[in-house]
């Protein structure tokens, strides 16, 4: 199978969500295994933190302004097949403009986390000056089906929105949906998100396009609205 963390299509891309019932998915999801020649793959739990400013400057902009937006958060993966033994999460920037998203990624052990995002290091230039702090965190399982360089879905199902104290999140010990306890909120819908370098896809995937129509889905912004009931449920945002 492709190693897809790192790929082109990870670090710029064109994507596209859709928001399904379970039986839905399950009908898309078979037909994914046949592009894989029947391959199923294996589920992957995440666990990711979004961070803000005071006064929730990024949320705010990624529900009043989906298209022109920035998120930063972190990511770990269970399994994760990188790891070698040593506690680590990712940390990303990631931009989305017209359209496209272009997403930042720097993996560091989790000891390292919290200089990192207090300006310590210049690898991720987007979220320079520090000032963050953890706002929301987000727990799925993922599914991912990827038979090209140039695109890659991911399936996401039981979507868990926690609160996120900043001692937790910025902790030197790996943080699981175990330690974060159940969640404040839980989505049973299922979200696909089709991810793709331009015109790639194959004509059954590329019908599925929801054209000009907004973002069916944000963890971040419908997180933000159910945890800190600042904006009305169901916001959209990307």
């Amino acid at each position: 199978m492709l190693s897809f963390a790192e790929g082109e299509v990870t670090k710029l891309r064109r994507e596209f969500k859709l928001v399904l019932d379970a039986q839905a998915a399950a009908t898309i999801c078979s037909r994914l295994c046949l592009e894989l020649d029947g391959y199923l793959p294996p589920p992957t739990r995440i666990v990711s933190v979004y961070f803000d400013k005071p006064g929730y400057p990024l949320a705010q902009r990624a529900m009043l302004t989906p298209q022109d937006c920035l998120k930063v958060r972190t990511k770990e993966y269970s399994p994760d097949l990188g790891a070698d033994g040593v506690e680590r999460v990712v940390l990303e920037a990631k931009r989305e403009r017209n359209g496209v998203t272009q997403k930042r990624r720097v993996w560091v052990p989790r000891s390292r986390l919290k200089s990192v995002l207090r300006g310590g290091t210049g690898l991720l230039p987007l979220i320079a000056g520090g000032g963050l702090i953890p706002v929301l965190g987000v727990t799925y399982q993922r599914h991912v089906y990827q038979a090209s360089h140039t695109w890659r879905v991911t399936v996401d199902r039981a979507i868990g929105y926690h609160a996120i104290p900043p001692g937790l999140a910025l902790s030197e010990t790996a943080l699981t949906q175990e330690r974060l306890g159940p969640p404040l909120s839980l989505d049973s819908r299922v979200v696909m998100e089709v991810k793709h370098l331009g015109q790639e896809l194959p004509e059954w995937l590329a019908a599925m396009h929801p054209g000009g129509r907004k973002p069916a889905y944000s963890k971040f912004a419908e997180g933000m609205a159910r945890i800190h009931s600042f904006a009305a449920d169901g916001v959209l945002g990307g």
